[in-house]
């Protein structure tokens, strides 16, 4: 191939490189005129974004920088699909569109993607193979919104990264407070990544500084204040006790720009910690999917806990029948578990119910969200074709499409047909384990009273899934972590240390499930079908279980047999 026509196909190769795997977001995030779209410009060393008091907070701007492009690129969804190209024509278009979204009062939030060449510096540091995304995010005080509220709390959580803006006069505000409190409660695998936030303090170059002074070096020590004011200020929030370490190495700079698009001050050294976020780029993807797995696997480790060693709905009733009637007879038994499937309280398990608001406000504009996740899936198995939703730029990858279905359609596809002595026998089955309140705990396959098997974790606030994948010994072992408003985080591990870690396929790089038909209507895997009839030669069942003769054993020997 003529080296000319290599050169025009690398970019095109690159492009499709990138839509294959997940960018690492790094979010520009602060109250609205710190100077967020100004520092994003002269990052990209171009007026891309407008810069005005009028902020437009229905409107997520991304930027991705891509080696080989001649002219920035514009796309976005609204009303319709639509594309822009050139500088001044991508400037302008988002003016226009800032206008057309405020006139209209709509409360959609629409997600502006820029493509666009990284400056010689920014090159220079290797951010040009589209691996990192820029996200300039709606000012956390510009509205009452709830659905750029909600959209505004998933795209933090989806951030490997913040760079943190604070106007030189708020670095002892109620709103710096305020924000802090969000990120600890979206993101907080941000204060435990080291590199992974930065403060910027906006603005300086408005702060009073005597000449005499600045000549002396009093203008450098007005700059160390602020520093120190600041991390002293973020010392003192509650939220952040929870991080002991993370103000030991957080970087804080000054800067100022200027109406050139100059940076100035600390400016430089802020480029170079882009450089350095660019460069632990697989750290930080793999620190969130790991925190963020971890934090979803102790909420449920202890919700599980919380129940003590009780069966779930349908074997409790068998058991109970068994005690009151021991003369009845086993054929009786199997009809009463089979009537039983009737009586667990469906009502209230509805997906929509109670999450509306909270839950799925995200998939009302987006088309993401808890219901919005499991509708596109069931439209996707239709055969139709579906707009790729995204927000920060990333596609929104709801656990729908992954198979997740809810807590009432989970419940309905259990097949019971076990007796009281095959449940004390230690046979599998599948069963439906009820919280004191009622709500859904977990669905899928027991032994004994043990979750052991394949199954699924609910989240009491929506009655959705929040993992989905293979248990042992009452613990979930491996699958995938699905977060509170229904959208995927990782696919994560148990190790024997006691420790999360991703494994195998992340749902971001099954690309290619996005595009197929999911079959959601396959019922729950069966215990019998996840363990060996008989263990291998070294005595080894399917789940790793050395040297048990029966998965009845297992529950013995994890100590949760029943005593009755």
């Amino acid at each position: 191939m003529p080296r000319s026509l290599i050169s025009e196909f690398l970019p095109l190769l690159a492009r499709l490189k990138w839509s294959q795997s997940l960018d690492a977001m790094i979010g520009i995030i602060g109250d609205s005129n710190t100077g967020k779209s100004t520092l994003l410009n002269t990052l990209l060393g171009q007026r891309l974004l407008p810069t005005s008091y009028k902020s437009c907070t229905s409107a997520i701007t991304s930027v991705q920088l891509v080696e080989g492009l001649q002219e920035p690129e514009l796309s976005f969804v609204w009303k319709e699909p639509e594309q822009v190209c050139g500088r001044k024509e991508v400037l302008n278009r988002i003016k226009s569109l800032n206008e057309e979204i405020r006139e209209s009062g709509s409360k959609d939030v629409v997600d502006l993607r820029i493509t666009c060449q990284p400056t010689s510096r920014l090159y220079d540091l290797g951010i040009c193979d589209g691996s990192l995304r820029l996200v300039d995010m709606p000012g956390q005080d510009e509205t009452d919104n709830p659905v750029v509220k909600d959209c505004f709390d998933q795209l933090l959580s989806m951030c490997h990264g913040l760079i943190v803006l604070v106007k030189h006069s708020a670095v002892r505000s109620d709103s710096l407070a305020l924000l802090m409190d969000r990120i600890a409660q979206e993101a907080p695998h941000l204060f435990t990544t080291p590199g992974a936030l930065t403060f910027v303090i906006s603005q300086v170059d408005a702060v009073r500084i005597d000449e005499s002074d600045d000549e002396t070096g009093g203008g450098e020590r007005v700059l160390r204040d602020l520093k120190k004011e600041l991390l002293q200020y973020l010392a003192n929030r509650d939220c952040l006790m929870l991080f002991p370490g993370f103000l030991s190495d957080v970087k804080v700079f000054c800067v100022s720009v200027d109406q050139k698009m100059v940076g100035a001050r600390e400016f430089g050294s802020l480029v170079e910690a882009v450089g350095e976020l660019h460069s632990i780029i697989h750290d930080l993807k793999r620190s969130r999917q790991e925190k963020l797995c971890r934090e979803i696997y102790d909420i449920f480790n202890d919700r599980l806990e919380g129940l003590g060693k009780v069966y779930p709905s349908r074997a409790a009733e068998v058991l109970e029948q068994e005690r009151h009637e021991q003369v009845v007879k086993q054929a009786s038994l199997a009809v009463a578990a089979a009537s039983f499937l009737v009586t667990i309280p469906l009502g209230g398990w509805g997906l929509a119910v109670g999450c509306a608001v909270r839950c799925a406000a995200a998939g009302t504009a987006l088309g993401v969200g808890v219901v919005a996740s499991v509708n596109a899936a069931e439209t996707t198995t239709s055969g139709e074709e579906t707009e790729e939703v995204t927000l920060g730029g990333q596609s929104c990858l709801g656990a729908g499409r992954f198979g997740a279905i809810g807590a009432q359609q989970a419940n309905a596809r259990v097949v019971f047909n076990r007796t009281a002595q095959t449940i004390r026998e230690g046979r599998a089955y599948e069963d439906t384990l009820l919280d004191a309140d009622g709500s859904p705990v977990y669905i899928g396959d027991f032994v004994g009273e043990v979750p052991h098997g394949q199954g699924r974790l609910f989240w009491k606030s929506s009655n959705f899934e929040a993992f989905i994948g293979s248990f042992k010994n009452g613990r979930p072992r491996e699958g995938l972590f699905i977060n509170e408003k229904g959208f995927c985080v990782a696919r994560g591990e148990m190790t024997a240390a006691g420790a999360i870690t991703v494994t195998g396929t992340q749902p971001d790089e099954e690309i290619s499930v996005l595009d197929t038909a999911v079959d959601t209507a396959e019922p729950l895997e069966s215990l019998e079908d996840f363990l060996d009839e008989e263990p291998n030669e070294k005595g080894t069942w399917k789940d790793g279980t050395e040297g048990l003769d029966s998965p009845s054993d297992l529950t013995r020997e994890a100590g949760y047999i029943s005593n009755t």
